[in-house]
């Protein structure tokens, strides 16, 4: 388990990967929330976290699960470049903002990760990323108005197990 959130400006490391169930609570319990989402950022922020945990212990299956409302409006550039974020730059387009999500997510396939979102609100550009990603291998997309630890732990737990069953039938 690794919580990275993203909101506001930026995106950063909260807790490293780790096997504690009640450190990630913790965590949960004092998540921040509010303000733009640097989707983009985030997830890429998680996929170099994935890249690393292979090599930082015996960890399993890398699986991105990302927490959204879909709302991604901070781009990739303003997340990582000071000097666009400090200015008065224009606002990405929502196409700009899909794109960058879209070559993140295909990273993420190609580095043998799985993806899950779960998103807490359904608004026009969600449902169009929303559509693009179920066209990606190995995904899947639940909608939660409320969300607990349990049902974060259930929802991924049945994703692990649907992607297990999918890779052993490959193999068969």
């Amino acid at each position: 388990v690794s919580i990275i959130p993203f909101r506001g400006d930026i995106t950063k490391v909260l807790l490293p990967p780790s096997r504690s169930i009640v450190m990630a609570r913790k965590h949960l319990e004092r998540f921040p929330c509010g303000g733009g989402s640097p989707l983009a950022h985030g997830l890429t922020i998680a996929v170099r976290v994935g890249l690393n945990t292979p090599k930082s212990g015996n960890f399993g299956h890398v699986m991105i699960v990302a927490i959204t409302d879909g709302k991604a409006n901070i781009s990739l550039k303003h997340s990582i470049d000071l000097e666009v974020s400090a200015s008065n730059a224009p606002k990405p387009s929502a196409q700009k903002l899909k794109d960058e999500i879209l070559e993140v997510t295909g990273k993420i396939y190609k580095a043998g990760m799985s993806l899950l979102i779960i998103k807490i609100e359904i608004n026009l550009f969600g449902l169009v990323l929303q559509r693009r990603l179920q066209e990606l291998p190995k995904e899947k997309i639940i909608t939660c108005q409320m969300l607990s630890d349990a049902i974060i732990s259930a929802t991924t737990r049945e994703a692990l197990s649907s992607l297990k069953n999918y890779e052993a039938n490959l193999g068969t």
